[in-house]
């Protein structure tokens, strides 16, 4: 019967006399794990940022279509009441409705003694045809209507209605998000029309 020779696998024997082994270390693994758990976190965390711009840039393009929505509405609008001039500043007695204001001065809403008036908040916010814009949950639209010195537009000097022929409107467009506890102001747009 022929000898079964017994054959056994021999490492190869580096210089040194050291003989290599097959397989990771225990050190290996664990900086192989670092490395690729690093760069999932990495990516991860840049799926994130893109996801809250992305949101961003959504919400500032819808603020300032509805902020472009109440300039085209108030783009052709006399700034007093065609009939009554300036005598009556704000929204005339029969105009109780934004689809009655037929000059800029309604949009100030009520104005004090001082001639300054209180501004108006359209919630739901409404489009260029003055109807309720659906499906947006959470905005509104504020505006304000005053007037501003010709030499001076600046926001901080401004005037009583019906004291000079320019007038300053600025809107604001503000969302609120489910879970926020007041509305955030995303932006805000104003010009100025002269007489």
């Amino acid at each position: 019967m022929p000898a079964i020779q017994h054959m056994t696998k021999r490492r190869p024997i580096l210089p040194g006399g050291s003989t290599r082994r097959a397989g990771f270390t225990l050190i290996e693994a664990a900086l192989t794990t670092v490395i690729v758990g690093t760069g999932v976190l990495a990516i991860v965390s840049a799926q994130q940022a893109y996801h809250m711009k992305n949101d961003w840039a959504q919400r500032t393009g819808t603020a300032l279509q509805l902020a472009n929505e109440l300039r085209e509405l108030t783009l052709t609008l006399p700034q007093h009441d065609p009939i009554t001039g300036a005598t009556t500043l704000g929204p005339e007695a029969n105009e109780t409705d934004v689809t009655d204001y037929d000059d800029l001065d309604d949009f100030a809403g009520a104005v004090d003694a001082a001639g300054m008036g209180s501004g108006m908040t359209f919630s739901p916010p409404i489009n260029a045809m003055r109807q309720p814009v659906a499906n947006l949950p959470g905005w509104s639209q504020v505006i304000s209507v005053e007037n501003v010195l010709p030499g001076n537009i600046s926001p901080v000097f401004t005037q009583p209605l019906g004291t000079t022929d320019l007038v300053r409107i600025t809107v604001s467009v503000r969302y609120q998000a489910p879970a926020a506890e007041a509305p955030m102001t995303i932006t805000t747009l104003s010009w100025i029309v002269g007489n």
